[in-house]
């Protein structure tokens, strides 16, 4: 998210529900985890979780919740370090809800520490999971944006169906851009990003794979087990107190212009208090770490899914998922994608009618998967 007033975060409204706040103890946080709920009016034809990217909160998907709660009983987490599971942008919401005028989260990003990897954020879907599947009969179904795609992936495959809540009601996955790829970007910018970026991920990449191919991959695989150790543990000091002030990044302006091409939403971003301006450098690897583990099991993915991307995003790069549709398209008769000729990656938050239009190919692959359930 681009931010032009340095990293000055303020919340200035209350956290925006499109359902009933939950607040769920758990046992694998010290702070509850946050869920909004909002059941079918009408019978409903089974549940939906909801699942957002890096950096933002499922409260943005008001629009997304309203289209599909008329059909489905839909549930929606905040992940850890997001949204209201954030204990400061929890407390902004009590203060801002209370009369104060405005809260100052400069220090929401903090949060990012405790994720080393990203195996919270798995515990984070499976509980979601887990309420929405208590509360909701019926076929299940996910749809996820961006890290929210990788997580939910991730978890899933991780368990492969065994101790998972509600496993054999899963009926289905929406991915939209989901960050099955590092970033690659365009221009000038891109000669400079790029290449380190490619480097770090190669190298996780590398330390990911096992060396099961021959002696020369042994080498390889181990030269990059202690390469990723020690960029590993850079991230992890300069992620420390002190250092991580000064070495935690910004997301810059220019990166709107690559989340969507509508002037106003643009604006709702700059002036939204509970997204996240900063990210830790630990958070950073982290994500890429997850990646490269993911791609290393990814054709096992049995679940039916219906995958939209832009052909030509570069905040997570469309190569992976072409890679992902090589790997698993045929792994079930349902599956299926949409490929957008746009460099945007929040397709959903697009000027319309490009996100009514997403909707509507949605509720035409899920009428599919429910005759078929």
């Amino acid at each position: 998210m681009g931010f032009p007033n340095g990293t000055d975060q303020v919340v200035k409204f209350p956290y925006p529900r499109w359902g009933e706040s939950h607040f769920l103890p758990v046992s694998h946080r010290q702070s509850p985890l946050h869920l909004l709920w909002r059941p079918c009016a009408d019978a409903p034809r089974g549940g939906m979780l909801l699942v957002h990217g890096m950096n933002e909160y499922i409260g943005r998907y008001r629009h997304v919740a309203e289209h599909f709660a008329k059909e489905f009983d839909l549930a929606g987490v905040d992940l850890h370090s997001h949204g209201l599971t954030n204990p400061v942008l929890r407390a902004a919401d009590e203060a801002i809800r209370n009369g104060a005028g405005a809260f100052d989260a400069s220090d929401a990003y903090l949060e990012q520490a405790a994720l080393k990897n990203l195996a919270i954020m798995r515990q984070d879907f499976i509980a979601a999971l887990s309420f929405l599947c208590r509360r909701s009969d019926g076929p299940i179904f996910i749809l996820v944006h961006s890290l929210g795609g990788l997580v939910a992936a991730s978890a899933l495959l991780e368990s492969c169906g065994k101790n998972l809540p509600g496993s054999d009601r899963i009926a289905g996955v929406l991915f939209v851009g989901p960050a099955f790829a590092i970033s690659h970007f365009p221009g000038w910018r891109g000669k400079i990003l790029n290449p380190v970026m490619m480097f770090s991920f190669k190298v996780m990449e590398a330390a990911s794979s096992g060396g099961r191919r021959g002696a020369k991959s042994w080498w390889i695989y181990h030269g990059a087990k202690i390469l990723a150790w020690w960029m590993e543990m850079g991230m992890k000091v300069l992620s420390l107190p002190g250092l991580r002030r000064v070495f935690a990044p910004s997301r810059p302006e220019w990166i709107l212009d690559y989340l969507t091409d509508w002037e106003e939403e643009k604006q709702r971003m700059r002036n939204d208090g509970y997204i996240l301006r900063k990210v830790l450098l630990c958070y950073v690897m982290a994500v890429e770490k997850e990646i490269a583990l993911f791609r290393q099991t990814m054709k096992a993915f049995k679940w039916p899914y219906f995958l939209i991307y832009g052909i030509e995003d570069v905040i997570t790069a469309a190569w992976g998922n072409r890679d992902f549709l090589d790997a698993t398209l045929k792994n079930h008769p349902d599956n299926g994608s949409l490929a957008l000729p746009v460099p945007y990656h929040e397709q959903l938050f697009m000027a319309p009618p490009t996100p009514e239009k997403i909707l509507q190919e949605m509720d035409v692959w899920l009428r599919r998967r429910l005759q078929s359930s």
